[in-house]
């Protein structure tokens, strides 16, 4: 092998390592803390979520929710995505609409999207599109805006030479707004994926039929009527 790609070979391998690192001496501290400084009711061991892991993915009573759940991220995610980059878009080209609408959504964007999620249940229901709601309202806020600056930035000497060599609209979208826009596109829709996780299991946990949120609800109270009722005299004596 050429030095050179050996090098490079052992670069990235040490690459990798520096990057576990940090993991492994938290999860090595973790592991140790649990039981010794931090009492297990409270902080459990890395090893016991790892086993209880693995006990509820080979019994199978986390698919139907963890399915359902899945199903209510990607379709909020596409339509939030899908809305904020046609309304960001449409907004950034047209002066005119955005001096009517971006007040309005900017004043919504600083509402916290968190806290309509009752009222999102009280009007789609306790199932499947109220979830689906809630994730595409934050999805929508996070690609918009994204979008909205992308397009905004877009130098304006680029389209008027584009103009002047007779593009059209659809030419002028396809080679130049498009392109410049992608970063700040995939920027928005990146940081947009954690959001909308969030916005269905806090749906989930708010009520909901079926569903990975409904599933950390229904064994915490089990959790806590198995390990920690019985465990309170003994944290109170001590």
């Amino acid at each position: 092998m050429p030095d050179t790609l050996r090098g490079s070979a052992r670069s990235h391998v040490l690459g990798i390592v520096l990057r576990l690192l940090p993991a492994v001496v938290l999860l090595v501290i973790w592991q140790w803390a649990s039981g010794r400084v931090i009492r297990t009711i409270y902080v459990s061991k890395p090893t016991d979520i790892a086993y209880r892991l693995y006990q509820i993915f080979a019994s199978g009573e986390i698919y139907p929710d963890l399915l359902t759940t899945a199903q209510e991220l990607v379709l909020g995610y596409a339509i939030g995505a899908a809305v904020g980059v046609t309304t960001g878009y449409l907004l950034a080209r047209s002066p005119r609409l955005a001096s009517i609408f971006e007040p309005y959504l900017m004043a919504f964007y600083g509402i916290p999207k968190i806290a309509l999620a009752p009222l999102f249940i009280i009007w789609f229901g306790i199932g499947l599109w109220s979830k689906v709601a809630l994730a595409a309202l934050m999805v929508f806020f996070l690609v918009f805006y994204n979008v909205y600056m992308g397009v905004r930035s877009v130098d304006r000497d680029v389209v008027n030479m584009t103009m002047i060599l007779g593009a059209s609209e659809r030419q002028l979208t396809r080679h130049v707004y498009l392109p410049a826009a992608a970063p700040f596109v995939i920027m928005g829709m990146r940081m947009a994926i954690p959001y909308s996780v969030i916005g269905v299991i806090v749906g989930e946990f708010t009520s909901s039929t079926r569903g990975l949120g409904l599933f950390i609800v229904r064994h915490r109270r089990t959790t806590i009527r198995r390990v920690c009722l019985p465990a309170l005299p003994s944290c109170w004596r001590s």
